[in-house]
Formats: structure tokens, C-alpha cells, sequence
């Protein structure tokens, strides 16, 4: 059955039905909550179940903590009220005006030995500084090299690749078959850094960031249109990806969503086939490899477009279809146990050839909106909370809009959006009233073509900016928001004057080899500018120290320390290095 909110408590926990039908660990409440947009960037998270919890499953393969560009959370999980409450405090802080997926799946028990029935997932946003509807210019980036022909970019993730706290750019090229990668200098820059083919024909495009195989790595999974595949990218985590492993889906995947759609903890692919006109879903096998495709009728017309969210309220991830052919938005209903049901459709207002998900008018409840290709306007289509839609309220873009994002942009609390139109050679900024009305439209150019975009914090400021891509002239545009104040505190991963922390190596530290060469540890260099008291200690995913490799004053200049790998259990592990209340993180993987 479907479990929906009956109520919110002022502090802004959400609760939940307490009845029980079935021997099932069942939620009670949840914090910060769903859709939130005023989450501090480091905020503890609290789930309370009706029974305790066993201890021994709590981990972060049973939750997870996702940050769109952050990835893998890494932090402290404890226990309050007799195991019945899990409090997890973040080890670091996200980004500012993030979107934040928890996952609890069912991997986490009761005392009792009881699970919970479908998992629970839930999305909330980090809130954002005080910024500027105006973006500035900063610079533009080439991603075409030197006398190579037209290589279409076309698509953009910003996610923190290397683990330095930085946002990365990754973006698909449709003419190259590739996919090229840009690393963050710390100041909000980037500077390209390797290159990874596809199988030819591919032409990717629609894409997203996720840690599919469980190393608190962020992996990269993207549509082929021309291959009608999709290609899915381990993480190498020194900001860069293994080879890609392909899989078989619909004619034309021309929109891409991953969810966990069996609430078993690992992360499922699901595409919008615009030519096929259907869905086709990839089930996680666990470990980051999928199962063949399945197909699945969506019931519209050239389904084009899919974004996830909990429409209805019960703590399963449901899926929002633009479909471009019948111009409607269908909302099918995910049942927690790798199934997707029908709930409704609406005209769309338009043919929709991007669609995202959030609330956009601040009621707690998830709405949809959709870049409409031919007709030039943006729609937004509100959700009422128990997986209806109501009519669709255009707005006119740029002409040709391909792409769409949300972001409070100004810091005001509520969700302003961009679109990325074609033809008119333009982005289209729309600023959120407050209550899901669109004012004050601006505009900034492109060159050629208005492709995509993405708000993220950048620069780690406190406030979003934006990174657009042309894909005529294959330019990444950086736009800079010169903000007004930060939000709540300044960044964790900002990067300190007075020393510096090199990635680690080997990384990852693969045990079979290391045996077969006779080495035993991992080499983490470092450098002071002045003598300090270092304290450099390596943490597991649940926060504990499991190693001090350094802990006394140095003396400046370059130094070096070392981790013996081999004696320590394969996973991911995160080396902190503290001077004088200042902190940097890298991460580093045993395989």
C-alpha cells in the first residue's frame, strides 16, 4: 500500500502513518525535511523508526548519502532512543544549493530482524547564499582540440570527480563519441584533464552522476541516441573513469534517471527511448553491473524526457516522462520492489525535450518542469503530493529550448530555473517569485547555440553559478554569481594558504597487484609553508579513524607519509589532514 505525510511538525521533521499491517521495520520521521531548500551545508540527518534498529546493519550500504555534485557523503552514524532514532553527521560539507539523496534500503533491520518493505528515499537541497539573477561572464573554456572538426558537446555534469571538494565538468560529445573531463583549480576554473571513448556509433548526450558500485566513488552513466545503449563508467577517483561497460536499450535514449527502484541499496538506470517510445529500466545487479534491459510502456508518445522524485509522498522514488511526441507529462509511480505503475498524465503545454523535478512553489510537495522544444516556453506542471498532476503554466523562452535546470539562484529560499535555448543562441534565467510564479526573465548569450546548463557553486563561495555548454561552437561558458553573503559557514574543502595536500598513490590500491609486486602501502605527500602541527589521520565511510599516520610539528617543506593498504579490508577511506583547525580530505579506494 501507499504510505503518504499526514503531517509536518514545526522543526521540520516529517511524520509518518504509525500503523503497521505487515512484519516490516517501518519510518516514523525524518529530517531535514523532504524538499527542503534551508538545509546547512553540513546538516545531521535523523531518521526515526517505530522499532529499534539492529546496530550491526547500520552502515552506509544500508544509507545512503548522495550529494548530486558532492557524491558519497562520508560520515558518523549514531543511535539515540533505544536504537529507535539514527543520527548521521557529514564528515565534510556539501555544496551550496545542492540537491541531497538519502537512501535507506533494505539492508538496514529491525532488532527483531525485520526490514523495511520498500526502502525509504527522500531529496532535500542545501540552501544557497545570497546571490545575483545576473550573471557575469568569467570565461570561456574549448573543448574542441586544436584543428579537430566539430565534436557537438552536448550535456554536463559538475560532480567532484577527484575528491579534492571541487566541482568537476564532465561532458558527452556526440560527433567525437566521447566523453571529456575538466578538473575544478580550486578557484572555480577548469582545466582539461583526459578523454574516454565510446563505442562507436554512440553520439551520448543525456547523462548522470552516481556511485553505482558501491566505492563511494562517483561513476558516470550516459545515453547513446545513435547506439541506443547506455554506457556506464566506474570512477577511477583521481577524477577520471575506467572503461566503459555498454548495455542494449531503446530506439534514441534521449532522457536518463537513476533510482533504486528495488529500495535493495543499489542504484537502477532507467532511460526515456524517444523512438522506441517506451522506457527501458536497468536493474542494478549490486555491483555496479546492470542486468538486460527490460522495456516498459509509459502510455505517451516519444517519451523524451525522465527525472525522479517522490511524487507521492511514501518514500519510494516515483519517475516523471516528458513525452515529445503526445506533448504530456506521466507520472508513474514506483511500488519499492523494481516496479513503475501509472498514476496520471497532463497535457504538457508543449513538446517536452528536458524535464526536472522539485517544488517549485513551496508547499512540500514535488513538482515537474519541462523545457518545451517547438513551442519556446517553459512549463511547470505542480504535483498536489499524492501523485496527481495538475494543468500545465507556460512561460516563453528562447526559441528551440533543449535543456532545463533548477536552482535558488539568488538565495531567497525557493527554486529559480534556467533553460538553454538552441536557435536563439541563449540561456533564459526565470527568478521564482516564491510561489511557482516566474518573474523577471533575463538573458545571456552564447555564441552559437544555447545547449545546456548547470547551477553549482563553482568556486565554493557560498552562492550558485552557472556553467553552460555550447554545443555549435563547443564551448563550455562560465558564468560567475558575485553573491552578497555565504550561507551559514564557509565551505570545509576550501583550500588553506599555509600547506597543500597531493591525491594519494596508488589510487585505487589494488591488493592483487600489490601482491604480485611485493608493495604494501599508499604514498600521501604533502607540503607546509611554515612549520605546524600536522595531524593526518585516515577514517573508514562511517567516520572512524583507523589509522594516525602523522601527529607532531613539522618543519616546513615537502613531506611525506604512508598507509601499509594491504593490512587494512578492501573499501573506500578518506585521509584528513588538520592544521590548526584547517582541513583537507582525499579519498583513496582498496580493491
Amino acid at each position: 500500500m501507499n504510505w503518504k505525510i499526514i503531517s509536518r511538525c514545526a522543526i521540520g521533521t516529517v511524520l509518518l502513518p504509525s500503523t503497521v499491517l505487515f512484519a516490516a521495520l517501518q519510518v516514523k520521521s525524518i529530517s531535514p525535511k523532504p524538499q527542503s531548500m534551508t538545509a546547512s551545508l553540513a546538516p545531521e540527518i535523523k531518521i526515526e523508526f517505530e522499532a529499534p534498529v539492529d546496530p550491526a546493519t547500520i552502515n552506509p550500504n544500508a544509507i545512503m548519502i548522495f550529494g548530486r555534485w558532492t557524491g558519497v557523503m562520508p560520515g558518523t552514524f549514531r543511535r539515540e532512543d533505544g536504537d529507535r532514532q539514527i543520527l548521521f553527521t557529514p564528515a565534510k560539507n556539501f555544496s551550496a544549493g545542492e540537491w541531497i539523496t538519502v537512501a535507506v534500503s533494505k539492508r538496514l533491520r529491525s532488532a527483531t530482524g525485520d526490514t523495511l518493505a520498500n526502502g525509504y528515499t527522500w531529496n532535500f537541497w542545501t540552501a544557497s547564499g545570497r546571490g545575483d539573477m545576473t550573471l557575469r561572464l568569467k570565461s570561456e573554456l574549448p573543448v574542441r582540440f586544436v584543428n579537430e572538426p566539430k565534436v557537438r558537446t552536448y550535456g554536463a555534469y559538475a560532480g567532484d570527480l577527484n575528491g579534492d571538494g571541487y566541482h568537476d565538468f564532465t561532458v558527452p560529445n556526440e560527433d567525437a563519441n566521447d566523453l571529456r573531463v575538466y578538473l575544478n583549480d580550486g578557484k572555480g576554473n577548469y582545466a582539461y584533464s583526459s578523454r574516454h571513448p565510446l563505442p562507436f556509433p554512440a553520439r551520448p548526450s543525456t547523462n548522470e552522476g552516481m556511485d553505482f558500485n558501491g566505492d563511494a566513488i562517483i561513476d558516470f552513466a550516459v545515453g547513446n541516441i545513435r547506439g541506443n545503449a547506455v554506457s556506464v563508467l566506474f570512477g577511477d577517483g583521481r577524477g577520471g573513469f575506467l572503461a566503459p561497460a555498454n548495455y542494449a536499450v531503446g530506439a534514441e535514449p534521449r532522457g536518463l534517471s537513476v533510482m533504486d527502484l528495488e529500495g535493495d541499496g543499489d542504484m537502477d538506470i532507467v532511460t526515456a527511448n524517444r523512438v522506441g517510445n517506451n522506457l527501458s529500466i536497468l536493474y542494478n545487479k549490486g555491483d555496479g553491473t546492470f542486468l538486460p534491459s527490460q522495456p516498459f510502456e509509459a502510455g505517451g508518445q516519444g517519451e523524451t524526457a525522465c527525472a525522479a522524485a517522490d511524487a507521492n509522498e511514501d518514500g519510494i522514488i516515483d519517475l516523471f516522462v516528458g513525452a515529445f511526441g503526445s506533448k504530456e507529462m506521466i507520472l508513474l509511480l514506483g511500488d519499492g520492489k523494481g516496479g513503475l505503475t501509472f498514476s496520471t498524465k497532463v497535457n504538457c503545454g508543449g513538446t517536452p525535450w528536458m524535464v526536472a523535478a522539485g517544488d517549485m512553489d513551496g508547499d512540500g510537495h514535488v513538482d515537474v518542469v519541462a523545457a518545451n522544444a517547438v513551442e519556446h516556453n517553459v512549463a511547470v506542471i505542480r504535483g498536489d503530493g499524492t501523485g496527481r498532476l495538475l494543468p500545465a503554466e507556460t512561460n516563453p523562452v528562447g526559441n528551440f529550448p533543449l535543456a532545463i535546470d533548477l536552482g535558488d539562484l539568488n538565495g531567497d529560499g525557493d527554486l529559480d530555473l534556467v533553460t538553454s535555448n538552441y536557435s536563439s543562441r541563449n540561456w533564459t534565467l526565470y527568478e521564482n517569485s516564491g510561489n511557482g510564479k516566474f518573474i523577471n526573465p533575463r538573458s545571456l548569450p552564447a555564441r552559437q547555440a544555447g545547449s545546456c546548463a548547470v547551477f553549482h557553486d563553482r568556486d565554493l563561495d557560498g552562492d550558485l553559478d552557472m556553467t553552460g555548454v555550447d554545443e555549435e561552437a563547443d564551448i563550455i561558458f562560465l558564468f560567475e554569481n558575485a553573491g552578497a553573503t555565504a550561507v551559514h559557514e564557509a565551505p570545509s574543502t576550501d583550500l588553506p594558504r599555509d600547506f597543500s595536500l597531493a591525491p594519494a598513490y596508488p589510487n585505487p590500491f589494488a591488493v592483487a597487484a600489490a601482491n604480485a609486486l611485493n608493495h604494501s602501502e599508499v604514498t600521501i605527500l604533502f607540503t607546509l609553508r611554515q612549520a605546524a602541527k600536522v595531524n593526518l589521520r585516515v577514517v573508514n565511510v562511517t567516520g572512524q579513524i583507523v589509522a594516525v599516520l602523522v601527529d607532531r610539528v613539522l618543519p616546513p617543506g615537502d613531506h611525506r607519509a604512508v598507509f601499509p593498504a594491504r593490512q587494512y579490508a578492501r573499501g573506500i577511506y578518506f585521509y584528513v589532514m588538520t592544521i590548526e583547525g584547517k582541513a583537507l580530505i582525499g579519498k583513496m579506494a582498496i580493491i
